[in-house]
């Protein structure tokens, strides 16, 4: 395919508001202020959760990413030999955050005084990127209102980076930046106090509940599709609450309405998509140690006086959430979730979180892993990033080794599947439930060929048949295996492993079975060897029966 029309498919989607400003962004550029501020009167108080692992280990040590790296001059703040991302994490300030925070507060301290001296607005850098000075701004605002001793100089320091950010703003991509650089807008113009302040807050408030009702569907799902950023949005949500309980008098209150409601169903969704572990499941960009863990989303949800419970399912009955709006189904019995992708790309203005993961599903039994997509462990512009986003990384069929949308880049997706046919069934007496549904991802790339699984859930067994029509040259389904499953043994059409206490049992219908090895990305920076199943199809319709039973 041709760079022009690579290009041409992946930027019709965007909206006129990001290509103007883009076009903006190269001609206006922000003014450096200098500020003198005091704080504003707090008429409730902070609430302090620790988030995070800690991040700083010395006055000169960090470790990002499962990365240890050094700053020991200012070059280091912006080096070359480290990844883009790892050096955004090390302007993010997340340590202020971290558990035991409260043992390291003058290494912390050091760490602020050392960023204000070795970061100038003039020299820019990492530091100043939009979406680094947002984290940076909360993360700094959130350990000042949780005691840290701050000073004039980092007040005053703090206001800077608002007002710079203020003239900054992210509508050139929009969906979670835009919405973090909102947030940090709200905490620098609460927190402080003055007429820049209040332009601050008034800019956030502007765009805010418009930002919030259109990136948090109907069904509580963020709308880009992805477990970890909707478990990343629901943190800011709750910060935001903290904030407003501090400060009600200053944000009006249909804002504080609508998130304390958005925050409930948001819940919802993360149980819902959450597997057995009680851990995101990882469908597009996800992976464990990004957000918070569920476990302490929930404890700071309490602590703001949200009821937040996790979902229970009765004992040896089903439970089936058609997630209509983001267009997941989820299963849950008394062993068992599965959870099944029946949906779009994203948002088609920003798909860049988006995989070529169509009716792929990950599956659990009790709190073990089984089947899983193969998780996120590098963003950037390698071969291994578009790898990791590609069908062959997750639990569905590739057909003609292509991939069923048209992900490339870092972050870019053009030519991309849409879902069609979606069916999901009600729970019969004998606690059965069938859904299904094709995707047209193929037929857009100019292979004559669409792909329709249906899957059939019961207790203890699951059957998914996997129909191509049309015309293809070569098909494989791919179904990826936890680390933590052993091989015990398999032919050309079945497979025997084993997890823990149980056996489980796969039969094919309909194609020959290989077993290969594979990796499993559940971290950023971390690769673990793993198995996966080929079922090359022999005939354009393949069944596999998968049975479980307990040791």
């Amino acid at each position: 395919m041709s760079k022009l029309t690579l290009y041409f498919h992946t930027l019709k989607y965007l909206k006129l508001t990001q290509l103007y400003h883009r076009v903006l962004k190269k001609f206006k550029h922000p003014k450096i202020n200098t500020f003198t501020v005091v704080t504003a009167q707090l008429s409730g108080e902070w609430v302090t959760q620790y988030l995070h692992e800690p991040k700083f280990i010395s006055d000169t040590d960090v470790c990002f990413l499962n990365h240890i790296g050094k700053v020991c001059n200012k070059a280091h703040w912006n080096n070359e030999n480290e990844e883009k991302l790892w050096l955004y994490n090390l302007h993010y300030f997340d340590d202020l955050t971290a558990f035991n925070s409260d043992k390291r507060i003058s290494l912390q301290i050091k760490w602020i005084n050392k960023w204000i001296e070795d970061n100038p607005a003039a020299v820019g850098g990492n530091g100043w990127e939009p979406y680094t000075l947002s984290l940076r701004i909360v993360n700094w605002t959130k350990s000042f209102l949780s005691g840290l001793n701050y000073d004039q100089n980092m007040l005053n320091s703090l206001a800077q980076q608002a007002d710079f950010l203020s003239q900054d703003l992210e509508k050139h991509l929009l969906g979670n930046h835009y919405f973090v650089n909102l947030k940090a807008l709200f905490f620098a113009g609460c927190f402080l106090e003055g007429k820049n302040p209040d332009a601050w807050l008034n800019l956030a408030i502007k765009d805010f509940e418009k930002e919030l009702n259109e990136q948090v569907l109907n069904d509580g799902g963020s709308f880009e599709l992805t477990p970890m950023y909707h478990a990343i949005l629901l943190t800011d949500l709750l910060d935001l609450a903290n904030l407003f309980k501090c400060l009600p008098e200053r944000v009006p209150s249909n804002i504080v309405s609508v998130v304390n409601k958005t925050i409930v169903k948001m819940f919802n969704w993360l149980d819902i998509m959450s597997l057995g572990d009680d851990k995101i499941s990882f469908f597009n960009d996800s992976a464990f140690g990004i957000a918070p863990d569920n476990n302490v989303l929930r404890t700071y949800a309490n602590k703001l006086g949200f009821s937040v419970d996790k979902l229970s399912e009765a004992k040896d009955k089903l439970a089936v959430y058609n997630l209509k709006d983001s267009g997941y189904v989820s299963v849950k019995g008394n062993n068992l979730q599965l959870i099944a992708d029946l949906a779009e790309v994203g948002p088609s203005y920003i798909p860049g979180h988006a995989h070529a993961d169509s009716l792929t599903f990950e599956l659990s039994i009790d709190d073990q892993r089984v089947f899983v997509n193969s998780g996120t462990s590098l963003y950037g512009m390698s071969e291994e990033r578009i790898r990791q986003r590609g069908t062959a990384a997750h639990n569905t069929v590739v057909i003609n080794n292509t991939n069923s949308s048209e992900v490339w880049s870092g972050f870019r997706v053009a030519r991309r599947a849409n879902i069609i046919k979606r069916k999901v069934g009600d729970i019969t007496e004998q606690q059965t439930v069938q859904f299904s549904a094709s995707h047209n991802g193929y037929n857009k790339q100019g292979i004559s060929c669409q792909h329709n699984r249906s899957w059939q859930v019961s207790l203890n067994d699951l059957e998914i048949k996997d129909k191509l029509e049309g015309e293809y040259q070569s098909a494989v389904a791919i179904l990826h295996l936890h680390p933590d499953v052993d091989v015990v043994s398999y032919s050309v059409n079945d497979c025997l492993f084993k997890l823990s206490n149980y056996e489980i049992n796969i039969k094919i219908a309909g194609a020959s079975l290989l077993v290969e090895d594979a990796t499993w990305h559940p971290e950023f920076g971390v690769v673990k060897a793993s198995k996966k199943l080929k079922l090359n199809f022999l005939m354009p319709s393949v069944t596999y029966k998968i049975t479980w039973k307990k040791l």
